[in-house]
This record gives C-alpha cells, structure tokens and sequence, in this order.
C-alpha cells in the first residue's frame, strides 16, 4: 500500500518559503542597496545562497512525486482554475484601488496566464504536464544503472558543459523555463527510481547542504560573482538534491502535524501565484524592504524572516480560501470529467446463458 511522504510535502513548504525569502533579498531590493563589502551585504547573500535552490526543490519534488503517481489531466485543470480565479480577484481588488490605472490587457492578462508568461514557472510547467506520462513510461522501463546513466548525462549535459563553458549552449535561460524544469523532473524521477540506501542518517545530507551553501557563497563573494548561485550552478541543484533526500527520510507521523503539512502543500503553490502577482510585484514588493538595512544585521534578519512569514501566512490563507470557493461550486465534477476522457470503456460480455 502506497504511504504518502509527508517529508516530501514538507519540503514544498519550505521551498515556498525560501522562494519568498529570495523575492524579498531580490525584487524587495535588498540585495542591490546592501552596501558592498559591508556585513549586511554578506549576511544579505547568505540567504540568497542558502534559499536559491528552492525552486530547483520544487522540480525535483514534482519528478519524485509524480514518476511514480497516477497522471490525472485534471492536475493541470485545477491548477489553470485557481491561477485564473487568484489573478481575477487580485486585479479586481487593484482595480478597485487604483481607479482607471488598469487597461484590458491586465484583465485579459489574468485569463490568459500561460500565453502572456505571467508566471514562468507554472509556462513551463504547464508544458511539461504534457510529456509527464512519457517522461514515467521511459524511467519506468530502465534499470537503476541505466536511471543512474541519465541523469548522469542531464547533469554532465547541462550542467558541467554550461557552467565550464560559461556559454548558454542549450539555451536554459539561467534556469527560467521548460527545458530546465524538464531536466529537474527527470532527475527527480531518476532519484526516486534510484532509491539510495538509507544507511547514513539523514542529518548527514542536511549537514552537507550547509556546506554547498557555504562554498557557494564564499566563492560568490570572493570571486564577485552570482555565477554559483544561479539554478543551473552545480551547487544550486546539490542542495536541492540533499534537501530532498534529507525530507524524504523524514518520519512525521502524528496526525495533526500530517494534516497541517498536506494543507501547506496543498497551498504552496499558491503562494506563488498570489505574491508574485504582476500588480503586487509591481506595487507592493519592488524595493520595499530596503529600509530593513538601517537596522543592525541580527535584526535585519529576523525582520526578512517574519516578512517572509508574514507573506506567507497571507498567501496561504488566500489559496485555502480558493480551495474552499472551489469546493463550494463543485469543480470536482469537471476535474473528474477531464480524467474520464479518454478512458477505454470495458467491453461488454455479449454472450447469453
């Protein structure tokens, strides 16, 4: 009987809280005022380093998760339903604000999210869902040392030669699109195929992916650059790789607590979509948080973390209300429509007794 890995769902909610610790240090204009060489700016990039890898988690947990799940089209449904319905109420309530600042493309915009690339992530996400079920029929069919040689050859392909290169040769954009997200879903996949024993405890990958935080911000501030830290550098995707096979081994079996991480990951996503919402990146969290650099470093930490917390925490809240509007008007029955498409009917015994 299949157990679900309550780890793994923990480790959705951290990579979201981590992606809103990045948005705070990047777009919150952190990063950029930090003065150089100064400890703020040090302590500044640390968080980056250490949060970076968040969104590689995310694609590799999508790989681990789903290789090995049921494909149901009425995923993506659910996801397309709730992108359009946030992005509709987040312009509707900006609309009402900022009385005739707000033109047809930003309405149309929220309907249409995929052919506008409002959000890069779910683009490319929803064009791997089509290749989902190919993608598992291949790693299904290999052995573990033909699931350890492929992702041998995506790390050597598109990790090394970039980086030892410094040239973009397969076109991944620094990460941002289809072909890298393609690339961390079948490492997930490969991973969860692979099944590495569990004989050394679980803390040692925990341990060693300070240590990948460690050189690649020591680098990045000796050698002055973010070319270790990008999604494709070879320390982002280590972390990420130790992260979820620390949370993988993770037993959490109270009840209660299971309850609590299956609805944070339930409403991860939405996170996402919510705070990185054109009108809120724009309005809201573009070079707001600068001001944090005025206070002493210990403190200018903490106040990132429970912004971060704070975010969150309203995110959260307002997915779990879309889920419920969802819930109340019963989208379940189109979702199990899109699954019954398709469907081969059993053939009907037409012999008589």
């Amino acid at each position: 009987m299949k157990t679900r890995e309550y780890g793994v769902d923990l480790l959705k909610s951290v990579s979201m809280f981590m992606v809103v610790i990045l948005h705070i240090l990047g777009t919150g204009g952190v990063l950029t005022a930090a003065e150089h060489g100064s400890a703020a700016y040090a302590a500044a990039w640390l968080l980056e380093t250490a949060c970076i890898c968040a969104v590689n988690c995310f694609g590799l947990v999508s790989g681990y998760v789903l290789s090995k799940g049921r494909y149901k089209r009425s995923r993506l449904l659910s996801l397309w339903l709730r992108v359009v319905l946030e992005s509709l109420v987040i312009t509707a309530l900006f609309a009402a604000l900022l009385r005739g600042s707000l033109g047809p493309d930003a309405w149309l915009m929220a309907v249409t999210p995929v052919i506008h690339g409002v959000y890069w992530y779910f683009t490319a996400y929803f064009a791997l869902f089509f290749f989902i079920p190919y993608i598992n029929k291949l790693l299904t069919a290999l052995t573990k040392r033909e699931t350890a040689g492929l992702a041998l050859s995506v790390v050597l392909v598109f990790v090394f030669l970039g980086n030892i290169t410094g040239l973009d040769l397969y076109q991944l954009h620094g990460g941002y699109g289809f072909l890298w997200l393609l690339c961390l879903y079948t490492l997930g996949g490969c991973l969860r195929n692979m099944a590495p024993e569990r004989k050394a405890g679980k803390f040692w990958y925990l341990a060693a992916y300070g240590l990948s935080v460690l050189l690649a911000w020591a680098g990045t501030l000796l050698f002055n650059t973010q070319a270790l830290i990008s999604y494709t550098s070879p320390f982002t995707l280590l972390s990420a790789v130790l992260l979820l096979l620390f949370f993988s081994r993770l037993a959490l079996r109270a009840p209660s607590l299971q309850k609590c991480i299956a609805m944070l990951a339930r409403t991860s996503f939405g996170v996402y979509i919510i705070h990185t919402h054109p009108l809120i990146w724009t309005h809201i969290l573009t070079g707001r948080f600068v001001p944090f650099l005025k206070l002493p470093v210990p403190l200018a930490i903490a106040a990132i973390l429970l912004t971060a917390c704070g975010i969150y925490a309203v995110c959260t809240l307002g997915d779990w209300l879309s889920e419920k509007f969802f819930q109340l008007i019963r989208t379940d029955l189109l979702e199990n429509a899109a699954d019954s498409l398709g469907k081969r009917r059993k053939p009907q015994n037409t012999v008589r007794k």
